[in-house]
């Protein structure tokens, strides 16, 4: 084959995206094919600053709870029985702040229902929603506190209440015996096992009725804490602490009076009239720093419009003075 031969101008063409097609019958105009050019420039994303460091004041809140209690134990009941309460508590706060301004708080109050619970606030104290629990038929209250001192311990709100409760703090067994001619009061005192912590300041008083010569009362048990009062016609014990879960047993003796020993030998008198006759109450005072005897329950949060770092401690004392009769 010849060199020459190019029938299709191969040779003559610029490049090969530029080359002619030779005619056949008619002539073609060149066409010239382009390499599509992609003008592309190089984006940047902008990276977003971070946004700035917001530090919330930081909040140390403190709330006590504390109740004075008048109770009764309901007799015939036995050990466990239902006692009888009387409650009249004070809730007190304090609070400290990084900044000047103390910020509010948000109280949330479990308590019983209204009809068992009063309850009166300070004008500090701006309750915001109330809502009853239907499992154990509880209040639910959130309330505003806005404190108007810092450092400084205010009332936020009192209540009383009347309430039954089987769990006290205080077991509590008494029983008078007669022997002959004397009769003998026995009681024994154990701390509740479910309290969080001991018994303070414990007292166990009992009054001796008329019908005790007042001459013969003699402390058999617990004689280095009691002492008799004469006049008052009351031994007490001062015992002092009782370490949690633990013990302690009193007991005094007396001889009847003669109009009784009289009518109980010549058994001119029913057994019941006797017992009320010879009826020696027995009181008892004691305190706690670590519990309560309600289920009114305090706690605390950052109000959400005006946001802190809170920290919250809680403390939660009573002081109780509680009655028992004496069973034979």
């Amino acid at each position: 084959m010849s060199e020459a031969f190019d029938p299709f101008n191969v040779s003559d063409a610029d490049d090969l995206f530029t080359a002619t097609v030779a005619p056949t019958s008619a002539p073609i105009s060149p066409v010239k094919t382009r390499v599509p050019s992609f003008n592309i420039k190089p984006q940047y994303i902008a990276q977003d600053r971070a946004p700035p460091i917001v530090v919330l004041p930081k909040m140390d809140v403190k709330l006590k709870l504390h109740e004075e209690v008048t109770s009764k134990a309901v007799p015939g009941m036995g050990e466990d029985g239902t006692v009888e309460l009387f409650v009249e508590g004070k809730v007190m706060a304090q609070a400290e702040s990084s900044i000047s301004k103390i910020p509010p708080f948000s109280l949330q109050i479990t308590s019983p229902p209204s009809s068992e619970c009063d309850i009166v606030y300070q004008n500090f104290c701006k309750v915001q929603t109330e809502r009853k629990i239907q499992v154990s038929k509880q209040r639910s209250i959130k309330c505003k506190v806005d404190i108007p001192q810092p450092k400084a311990e205010c009332e936020v709100l009192r209540y009383s209440m009347t309430a039954e409760t089987k769990n006290m703090p205080l077991l509590v067994q008494s029983k008078a015996s007669l022997k002959g001619n004397v009769c003998r009061v026995g009681i024994q005192i154990r701390s509740n096992l479910s309290n969080q912590g001991d018994i303070n300041d414990l007292s166990i008083s009992v009054p001796i009725p008329n019908t005790m010569q007042e001459s013969t009362v003699k402390i058999t048990r617990g004689a280095d804490t009691g002492s008799w009062d004469e006049c008052k016609r009351l031994v007490t014990w001062k015992i002092g602490t009782l370490p949690h879960g633990q013990s302690v047993l009193v007991s005094v003796e007396a001889e009847i009076s003669h109009t009784m020993a009289q009518l109980v030998a010549d058994d001119d008198i029913s057994s019941t009239k006797f017992n009320e006759k010879i009826q020696c109450p027995v009181l008892i005072r004691c305190s706690s720093l670590s519990d309560t005897l309600t289920d009114f329950a305090l706690s605390a949060s950052p109000w959400m419009e005006d946001p802190s770092t809170l920290s919250l401690q809680q403390g939660q004392s009573y002081r109780l003075l509680h009655r028992v009769p004496t069973r034979k």
